[in-house]
C-alpha cells in the first residue's frame, strides 16, 4: 500500500480513507494544496476474540475490547452452534443470555 497520493496542480478531488479493521474513517473533502500524511493510519486484518466459558451459566458477561459491535458465533463444548440473546452493551462488551446454564465459547469478529 502506498502512503502518498499525487494530484495535479489546480485539480480538485475528494479523498475518503477507510481503515480496515476499524469502525472509524477519515474523510478529506476539500481542495488540497499541501501534502496529507496518511502513514499513521493502521492497517491489517479485522480483529477477533474468543471467550471460553468454563463455568456453566445462563448469562455470560463478556468484555471483548474490539472497539466495535462484532458478529458473535456461540458454540457448545462439542462444537455445535447454539442460539442465545446477544445484547451489545457497548463497543467493548456484550451480555449473552441462554435459556439454561451452559458452557462453551463465544467467537467475536
Amino acid at each position: 500500500m502506498s502512503n502518498s497520493i499525487q494530484i495535479q496542480s489546480g485539480a480538485s478531488t475528494s479523498i475518503s480513507v477507510k481503515q480496515t479493521g476499524y469502525n472509524k474513517s477519515t474523510v478529506v473533502n476539500q481542495p488540497v494544496k499541501n501534502t496529507i500524511d496518511i502513514s499513521g493510519l493502521k492497517g491489517g486484518g479485522d480483529l477477533s476474540y474468543v471467550h471460553n466459558q468454563t463455568t456453566a451459566a445462563s448469562t455470560w458477561s463478556v468484555t471483548h475490547s474490539l472497539i466495535k459491535k462484532p458478529a458473535v458465533i456461540l458454540l457448545d463444548d462439542e462444537g455445535y452452534e447454539i442460539e442465545a440473546d446477544v445484547q451489545h452493551i457497548s463497543d467493548n462488551s456484550v451480555i449473552i443470555t441462554f435459556s439454561e446454564a451452559i458452557t462453551g465459547t463465544a467467537h467475536f469478529n
